[in-house]
């Protein structure tokens, strides 16, 4: 009887001690998830089954799966660029033993840096290799490229074509990338523009511009630098939005045409949102 207790308080203890243990996450540590607004998830090998809530000061490892939420965004720190993810979008760094890849499996993602041509970005049929900043739309069946600065090749179906700056190509499954052709019109007219506009925190925002859709891309940025803290998809101006955080801010726009193809953001508009 003694032994019999003895050995079940042995187990008992043994199940406590595995429960509290740290769990152990696999893969190799590449990056840093810097900034997240809304929710975010993260699924992990090895059977990646479950999406758990992450924010910004996480690492994301080889074999991290990242989803955002249909108004999220969050912000990737790699060592060779930045990738920016916008609302509905799945992106994963693959665990492989050869060259380092990320993958875009749905939605938008906004690559940033030097890149390397040692690094490849996959997306559908394709991969895309080169640096500067470049936009890549993923929906089912299709993909966009739009290069905003610099210059990279996107093969797919035993083609190559190089988009530089201010041109795109689309890439339906199964086929080769269409010749590259130039961004459509960034949208003008912005309303708050140089001028802020002053709004109460906890009141929307009201954003108008100009230009050409169907549909449009919206970021928020602080007065410095090129990290975007909210991003929104809309059908036309107008655009309300929340700021949840007081302070004076910059934003801009995007146009995308029927090929998903964005144009080059605009110039900046600025509000700025005070407690009383």
């Amino acid at each position: 009887m003694r032994r019999a207790l003895l050995t079940l308080a042995l187990a008992v203890a043994a199940t406590a001690a595995l429960q509290s243990a740290p769990k152990r996450r696999f893969g190799i540590e590449i990056g840093d998830l810097a900034w997240t607004d809304r929710e975010v998830l993260r699924a992990e090998p090895p059977d990646k089954t479950r999406w758990r809530p992450v924010a910004a000061g996480n690492k994301l490892r080889t074999g991290d799966t990242l989803r955002t939420g249909e108004d999220a965004v969050a912000r990737v720190e790699l060592p060779w660029m930045v990738v920016t993810l916008g609302p509905s979008t799945m992106f994963t760094v693959p665990q492989t033993s050869g060259v380092l890849s990320t993958v875009l499996e749905q939605g938008r993602a906004e690559f940033t840096g030097a890149g390397r041509n040692i690094v490849k970005i996959q997306v559908g049929d394709g991969e895309v290799r080169g640096g500067g900043r470049l936009v890549l739309r993923r929906s089912v069946g299709q993909t966009s490229a739009t290069v905003l600065a610099g210059a990279f090749r996107v093969r797919v179906a035993g083609r190559t074509v190089e988009v530089k700056a201010g041109e795109g190509t689309v890439v339906m499954d199964g086929r080769p990338p269409t010749p590259v052709s130039p961004l459509p019109e960034a949208p003008a007219g912005l309303r708050p523009g140089a001028d802020p506009v002053y709004v109460r925190l906890g009141r929307p925002v009201e954003l108008r511009w100009k230009g050409t859709g169907p549909s449009f891309h919206v970021e928020l940025l602080g007065l410095q630098g090129e990290s975007v803290l909210l991003a929104r998809e809309a059908g036309a101006s107008p655009l309300r939005l929340e700021i949840p955080w007081p302070g004076t801010y910059r934003w801009r726009v995007s146009a995308r045409d029927a090929r998903g193809l964005e144009s080059r953001p605009s110039v900046e508009g600025y509000v700025c949102l005070v407690e009383r």
